[in-house]
């Protein structure tokens, strides 16, 4: 796709806020896969164009290492602008007084970050982090399975959810695939599930450490969720299943859906892509605003930072348009910035923009918004639920009393 041109608010809003003064801009990434990699490389070579008095320095650092060092240096040795996620992650940081805010970048953005994305970078009151880019998850499904059972439309509510489980049931076909031989796709069905019953705050302060595992709504979240197991919803198989062996199902046939990130789109073979669409998460009560679950990449200036104002040139480089636009050419996922074009081909793409712009909040994901801690025994507590949710009581109780021990 061609990059297009951006006019008006979308291309000039930010340039007001600071002007280049030359000298450095240092910026450590966690963009060490190639994709990701040549992403940045692509609008850091735009950047220096443009301000080809700035000297960059980009330290790249492989993603596992970076999530572990940036505790050491951030406090101490910061860059100018670093790399990292939205949500409860960021927040850790933030409370200790690390992140420069940055509402004077976003001053003249009125109306191109969506209220969802502003919450996901927003923390008592301001706006720390830039977001360059997300991307959604849902429900991917076979539109000839669904034929095949009697179902002529993809579920918009839990109870139909629920119905067309048992109606593919009934015709022989799996309802729902998962694999969880890794925890993780397990913890999407908990985010979901939680913030669809109990809302957006309810599930973000609970994965923050303010909330407790063993109350009254979190129990009504799993209850919710084992109405699916109990009618069968899930392969038998699952545990042994990595979440490519388990989109297999979907590929041959014998699967009918999959709650999955958009990441699978590429996966997607080419013999059944016609037959694959995409449904957002059902609504639970429609009383609760619709938040999703989009994982967010984000920079920020650390508060310690030597060269803040080539920094903030640099975060009112990243939001702008056209700069996200091609940002995202290249990485496949979505522009932040409702402004940026998307490829308007790509169905998947589009029906993510749309479902991402209208929501209230955006979650991070289950390991990236709670402690890893307590994360590993929830998403290990998931995987045991879909087994045996007669265990539910006990499952909370560990992870509650690993919140309590974590956030003491």
């Amino acid at each position: 796709m061609k990059l297009l041109k951006v006019i008006g608010l979308g291309l000039m809003s930010f340039a007001s806020v600071a002007f280049a003064t030359g000298g450095e801009l240092v910026i450590n990434s966690m963009h060490s896969d190639p994709t990701s990699k040549k992403a940045f490389e692509t609008i850091l070579a735009e950047f220096k164009k443009e301000h080809a008095n700035i000297n960059v320095k980009v330290n790249t650092i492989d993603h596992e290492s970076y999530k572990v060092q940036i505790r050491t240096w951030l406090p101490n040795n910061p860059p100018d602008v670093a790399t990292w996620f939205a949500g409860n992650r960021a927040k850790f940081f933030v409370d200790k007084n690390l992140v420069e805010p940055l509402d004077d970048v976003f001053s003249g953005a009125a109306g191109q970050f969506s209220e969802g994305a502003l919450a996901a970078i927003s923390f008592n009151g301001k706006k720390y982090l830039m977001p360059t880019n997300y991307y959604h998850w849902g429900f991917y499904y076979r539109k000839d399975l669904f034929q095949k059972a009697g179902l002529s439309a993809a579920p918009k509510s839990w109870d139909e959810l629920i119905a067309a489980a048992q109606k593919l049931k009934a015709a022989g076909i799996t309802p729902i695939a998962i694999g969880t031989k890794q925890a993780w796709p397990a913890a999407a069905w908990f985010d979901f599930i939680n913030m669809r019953v109990n809302g957006y705050a309810f599930h973000m302060n609970l994965l923050a450490g303010k909330g407790n595992y063993t109350s009254a709504e979190v129990k009504k979240t799993m209850s919710t969720w084992a109405q699916l197991v109990k009618v069968g919803a899930f392969p038998e198989t699952a545990a042994a299943m990595t979440w490519q062996e388990a989109s297999a199902l979907m590929w041959q046939g014998k699967a009918a859906m999959y709650l999955m990130g958009n990441f699978i789109s590429s996966e997607i073979p080419s013999a059944v892509r016609a037959q694959v669409d995409f449904f957002p998460f059902p609504i639970i009560d429609p009383k609760v605003p619709t938040a999703q679950v989009a994982p967010t990449d984000v920079y920020f200036i650390p508060s310690k930072a030597k060269n803040k104002a080539n920094a903030k040139v640099f975060m009112s480089f990243l939001a702008r348009a056209d700069i996200q636009q091609k940002y995202n050419e290249v990485t496949g996922l979505l522009p932040v910035n409702n402004k940026a074009k998307i490829d308007v081909k790509n169905t998947f793409l589009k029906s993510g923009q749309q479902i991402l712009g209208q929501a209230t909040g955006l979650s991070q994901f289950f390991d990236r918004d709670a402690e890893p801690e307590v994360a590993k025994v929830g998403m290990d507590g998931f995987v045991e639920f879909l087994r045996h949710p007669d265990r539910t009581d006990a499952i909370l109780t560990r992870i509650e009393n690993t919140r309590k021990r974590v956030h003491r």
